[in-house]
């Protein structure tokens, strides 16, 4: 027996894997050296510009965080506090790193919601976020890169002392415009760039011949005090403005930046911007001012929205200037003071209220499908997560209290917030909106269904139930037909938290009915799906069998991954109950792949691998992959449904027997310390799943095969259906990675 150098399991060692026990470990050894460096560094902003000088600044920091737990860098707009501490944060070796954006947060009760994302800790039915985090955190080793807390002191000062307090392990790396008066906080002013601003303004304007201009490079660079900003919006400017002249032009326009105080310094931010927006054309300005109230970013079409024209030409020229920036998803976004500077002037001119119309129309009309169709497709999810932080502040700062608009508004955000896991503060904010909207608002029928919807995540049954019911009762009265067929999914969904299986089924064949009605193919599948669930739940697994294999197509061709990888799930675990391990394998494989991207949603399809492993004799594989599972289950707080629960306990008691209790715990502890991503690897292990165990009926099947029989002529052996002979020979060569009946023979003679 060997021991695998990466998870320490026992296995009997193979010559192409003599240091490990499977590839997945192999490929997380490689990933380890080619690190260099044990640190694991979380969400760090990305640039793709170097950074450029402060070396005796990052010195003097890294020697004050070995001695304190607290550092904040403190200093003006623009004056580069989060690029250097960024820049700070990447140095460091064993430790995790986690940013903790607030830049593009509108209210203070966002803020512990902030420090839960960027962590991975999410909202626990009836316990407060904030003691949820306390207590993820407290035996967590973690620098926390906390990020623009200047117009949220006093909630951040209250949050990081009690981190402080209550977790040893836990690091605060703050900046802020000013201290934030912490607990041993140690304060560190950032001042504008001496020698290094000529290095950066070269390294932005592209000039390789800086001798040549270095006298009036630093003329520049001392009449903008040095501030990275400024610096580099007059560097990118020399690409169409001679360097010559531009230096004659700050002569004129920032002739205040004699005085070094703080306050000049913010003045001399706002010159920069302001002198940057003077070179601006016309249609330039106009655009430039009315994208100022998209914090959370913008693609092309709201813009020519706001804009009401094309804009295209116009954003490319924006961008040049680098008043605004395109990021890796290929939105585009303002720097924060950039964005409030154009708000003033959008404010000037008196555009505020008609730009302020039209980005909420706009925001609306997205949301819209949730109130008039069956089910959202892939692309109107998108757009619903992309636009979070712009509907978030739509509705705090640009629509009325008495605006019904705001039932919309409030029923995006928590859309988006249910699927991200935290959901108590947005739903607190739908609810007060729906109890102050009239009966007949326009939205209010997806008011009613989140709020059910929102109700059986808290746990509150009985409340789901009525708040669907209310919900089908007014689209009816309202004759939105359409919504009816999802809205009957909602309530079964509600029934299905009570325990109320025949309920729930019966509102299922509704939404059916409907759906088939309205010819939403998509939506009549996805409901086929729920109902075939039950139907295994219940103990039927042929009628689940036949609504499931009638949805998939449907689901796999046109629903969201995620949506498909739950039908795979469920397909699995009918394989299962037949006991077609090679089948049910495969299902869950092909869920575990299309579920990838959302972590929260692999649970299910790992869990059925884990399961397949057990029956088919690898128990310590099958209980490592279990107890990963379960640690992520208490972490990201995913309930268990009751009749999965019982699979899972019935086949890990299974393997207890099978296994010495030594081999259990340390199976048990490996699983335990696995990251969502090696769960994932090694659930998917290629030798693993071609490892597969046959049931032994497909092993007849195999060899007629190898026997040269047909299909036909196999069922007329085996007194099976034709069908059901082609079932099993597309399962074996799906489990087996095989693609024809000749190498299906070959593999039944060699094996």
């Amino acid at each position: 027996m060997g021991t695998c150098a990466t998870c320490g399991t026992h296995f009997a060692p193979r010559p192409s894997r003599a240091r490990y026990c499977s590839n997945a470990c192999r490929q997380r050894a490689y990933r380890r050296r080619s690190a260099g460096t044990s640190t694991v560094v979380a969400e760090l902003p990305g640039y793709a510009d170097a950074f450029v000088g402060r070396e005796a600044e990052l010195a003097q920091l890294q020697s004050l965080l070995r001695k304190h737990r607290m550092l904040t860098l403190v200093g003006a707009a623009g004056v580069g506090k989060t690029r250097l501490a960024v820049e700070l944060a990447s140095r460091l070796k064993r430790v995790e790193v986690r940013t903790v954006e607030l830049g593009r947060l509108s209210g203070a009760d966002q803020v512990v919601q902030a420090f839960a994302e960027a962590v991975g800790v999410y909202q626990h039915a009836g316990v407060a976020l904030r003691s949820t985090l306390l207590g993820e955190l407290s035996g967590r080793r973690v620098l926390l890169l906390v990020d623009n807390c200047e117009h949220l002191v006093r909630e951040c000062r209250d949050l990081v002392d009690a981190l402080l307090a209550r977790c040893p392990g836990v690091q605060v790396l703050a900046t802020s415009r000013e201290a934030l008066r912490a607990a041993g906080e140690a304060v560190y002013p950032v001042r504008g760039l001496e020698a290094d601003a000529v290095r950066l303004f070269t390294d932005r304007a592209g000039f390789t011949a800086v001798q040549e201009h270095g006298a009036e490079i630093a003329a520049v660079c001392a009449r903008l005090d040095g501030i990275p900003l400024a610096v580099e919006l007059a560097a990118k400017l020399t690409r169409s403005v001679p360097l010559s002249e531009l230096a004659d032009h700050l002569d004129e326009r920032l002739d205040l930046l004699a005085d070094a105080e703080e306050e000049t310094r913010h003045q001399s931010l706002r010159a920069a911007i302001a002198w940057s927006h003077d070179l601006l054309t016309e249609r330039e300005k106009e655009l430039f001012r009315r994208l100022a109230l998209l914090p959370g970013g913008f693609g092309l079409g709201i813009a020519q929205v706001v804009h009401g024209a094309p804009v295209t030409a116009l954003l490319t020229a924006l961008q040049a200037k680098s008043l605004v920036a395109r990021e890796n998803d290929g939105r585009f976004r303002m720097l924060e003071s950039v964005r409030l500077f154009a708000e003033e002037r959008l404010r000037e001119r008196g555009e505020h209220a008609v730009t302020a119309g039209r980005i909420v129309d706009w925001l609306c009309e997205m949301g819209e499908p949730g109130a008039t169709s069956s089910i959202l497709a892939p692309e109107q999810v998108e757009v619903q997560h992309q636009e979070y932080d712009n509907v978030a502040y739509a509705f705090a700062h640009l629509v009325s209290p008495q605006d019904e608009r705001r039932l919309m508004l409030a029923t995006m955000l928590l859309r988006v917030c249910l699927d991200r896991g935290y959901f108590a503060e947005a739903g607190a904010v739908l609810m007060q909106v729906l109890d102050q909207t009239a009966a007949d608002a326009r939205y209010r029928v997806l008011a009613l269904e989140y709020a059910s919807l929102l109700a059986g995540h808290e746990e509150r049954h009985v409340e789901a139930v009525k708040y669907a019911v209310e919900a089908i009762e007014t689209a009816q009265a309202g004759g939105q037909e359409l919504v009816l067929c999802r809205l009957h999914r909602t309530l079964a969904g509600a029934y299905d938290g009570m325990g109320d299986l025949p309920n729930s089924a019966g509102a299922l064949r509704r939404s059916i009915e409907y759906g088939v009605r309205n010819g939403n193919d998509v939506s009549v599948a996805l409901s086929s799906q729920n109902l075939g669930w039950i139907q295994l739940v219940r103990g039927d697994p042929d009628a689940a069998d036949a609504l499931v294999e009638a949805a998939l197509p449907v689901l796999r061709a046109r629903a969201r991954p995620d949506i498909a990888a739950v039908a795979l799930h469920t397909s699995g675990c009918v394989a299962l109950e037949r006991g077609d391990l090679a089948a049910a394998g495969a299902r869950f494989a092909e869920s575990t792949r299309m579920s990838a991207p959302a972590s929260r949603a692999v649970l299910e399809p790992v869990e059925g691998s884990a399961l397949v492993a057990v029956l088919a004799g690898r128990h310590e594989f099958g209980v490592r992959l279990l107890a990963a599972c379960r640690h992520l289950r208490t972490t990201w707080v995913v309930p268990q449904d009751p009749w999965w629960e019982r699979k899972i306990t019935a086949v890990r008691d299974l393997a207890r027997e099978a296994l010495s209790p030594a081999a259990f715990a340390r199976a048990e502890r490996a699983g335990r310390a696995m990251d969502v991503r090696y769960v994932v690897d090694t659930a998917l292990d290629e030798e693993v799943l071609r490892d597969a165990v046959l049931s032994d009926r497909q092993r007849m099947v195999v060899d007629l095969v190898a026997q040269g029989m047909t299909n036909l002529q196999i069922a007329a052996a085996l007194g099976i259906s034709h069908r059901t002979v082609e079932s099993h020979v597309h399962n074996v060569k799906t489990a087996l990675d095989l693609s024809t009946r000749a190498q299906l023979a070959a593999w039944a003679q060699s094996n």
